[in-house]
């Protein structure tokens, strides 16, 4: 790819593993895929130890909203945060708060403590801990590389994380199989210590003074929604995402119940069926970057949750646990297509001087549909039974995007006008950088 210098004449822009020629961002990420790989350790060991204290998908679907619900609700504090104090320090704080709410996990496990309320509570705890992370996270990336290498660093930060969420489940559940939960909730409490240690080590510019004004992190997230209720394109990117969340997210999430009452898989089949989305990410990845180049992005989220339905539908339907794992691969492919999409869309019609709280309320909006959707997924499961409810989720999603294609609501994800000109299929998670301020 070749792009305008500042004389005009063409440059080599920079490769795909530009920004790994930076030694802070070649740290962070290593340790990213360290951190985030212990990450799923936990992710797979609480529905599975709430699951075999209940038996009921209804408490497993409200452990995931006892997690979840904090960080979306903690958004607009932790942004503020972010965005007025040295993210280094904060990060430093976070992770260390999370590996604190992961030894909790280890001190209820081996203690013996077998109530799934104490879990869920102390689900609520995590969440806070990653609730006040994620923000400082995503933007911190982007003071590690120069702005020319930053679509590098999200092209590197989306196959980090997917790296880890192919690796992570698999061997969470091969670790909890054989030793049990407690193990799992030991590994994610030392995963942190890559992330700290990377963090201590690095010595990069203080990019953001300490605050002389008051903060007002609920005004802001306000006047960000405001903000974005003028803007069509985005409102239909942050409406979409919530169905994302509400659907696709949860039902990742509440596989637990396929493989552990369905197939009879346990701790490594539920493992191994998150890994299947990780798998069906990254296959997909540089396809969707292809794609993105040519064909409209409306078109391509609208087929993009066709297949999302179509493959929750699938994993209902299907006779064995392989073909099961198939289907989750064809919704991780329809994940990162659809997520990616999105991200795009929001980044090419934003203001610069509000792209970094845009984005937050868009993974608000994330955050808080997924808890929500594992909860109403848990409820129908227990009234209907497993298969039925997939079946019955991904129909429905299915009819959706069958409408929107229909009506041309996606439309207005094509609009652009922004300066940001992204070159690669990125996804709205923690490890995403934000492209700095100028």
């Amino acid at each position: 790819m070749r792009e305008s210098s500042g004389g005009g004449e063409l440059v080599e822009a920079p490769g795909a593993f530009a920004a790994l020629g930076h030694r802070n961002f070649r740290v962070f990420w290593i340790a990213g895929i360290i951190s985030n790989s212990g990450r799923f350790f936990q992710a797979i060991a609480i529905p599975l130890v709430v699951y075999d204290l209940t038996r009921s998908a209804a408490w497993v679907g409200l452990a995931g909203f006892a997690q979840l619900l904090p960080m979306s609700l903690l958004g607009p504090l932790a942004g503020a945060l972010a965005d007025r104090y040295a993210r280094r320090r904060i990060l430093i704080v976070t992770q260390s708060l999370q590996a604190v709410a992961s030894l909790g996990f280890v001190a209820l496990w081996f203690g013996g403590v077998r109530s799934p309320t104490v879990y869920v509570l102390a689900s609520v705890v995590a969440g806070v801990a990653a609730g006040l992370n994620l923000p400082a996270w995503q933007a911190f990336v982007s003071e590690l590389v120069p702005r020319d290498t930053l679509m590098s660093a999200i092209t590197l930060n989306s196959a980090q994380f997917n790296t880890a969420r192919l690796l992570g489940p698999t061997l969470a559940g091969i670790v909890i199989a054989a030793f049990g939960p407690g193990w799992a909730f030991i590994v994610n409490s030392a995963s942190y210590g890559a992330t700290e240690g990377a963090l201590l080590w690095m010595r990069v510019p203080r990019v953001h003074p300490e605050p002389s004004e008051r903060m007002r992190p609920l005004r802001e997230f306000v006047a960000t929604v405001a903000y974005v209720r003028t803007q069509r394109g985005i409102v239909t990117a942050i409406a979409t995402v919530s169905l994302i969340g509400f659907f696709g997210l949860a039902s990742q999430m509440m596989s637990v119940v396929i493989a552990e009452e369905v197939f009879d898989r346990g701790e490594r089949g539920f493992g191994e069926m998150l890994s299947a989305v990780g798998l069906g990410a990254i296959i997909a990845s540089p396809l969707v970057a292809k794609l993105a180049q040519r064909v409209p992005r409306s078109v391509i989220q609208q087929y993009a949750l066709v297949v999302y339905g179509f493959g929750i539908l699938a994993v209902g339907l299907a006779p064995n646990f392989r073909l099961a794992q198939v289907a989750l691969l064809v919704m991780g492919m329809a994940h990162i297509a659809s997520a990616s999409t999105l991200n795009t869309a929001i980044q090419l019609q934003v203001d610069e001087t509000v792209r970094a709280k845009v984005l937050s309320v868009y993974l608000t909006v994330l955050l808080l549909a997924n808890p929500l959707g594992q909860l109403a997924l848990g409820q129908v499961i227990d009234l209907v039974g497993p298969q039925e409810t997939y079946v019955l989720s991904g129909a429905l999603l299915f009819a959706i995007a069958a409408a929107l294609m229909a009506t041309g609501r996606l439309a207005g994800l094509d609009a652009e006008f922004g300066s940001y000109e992204p070159a690669a299929a990125a996804e709205a998670h923690p490890s995403t950088p934000v492209p700095p301020r100028r």
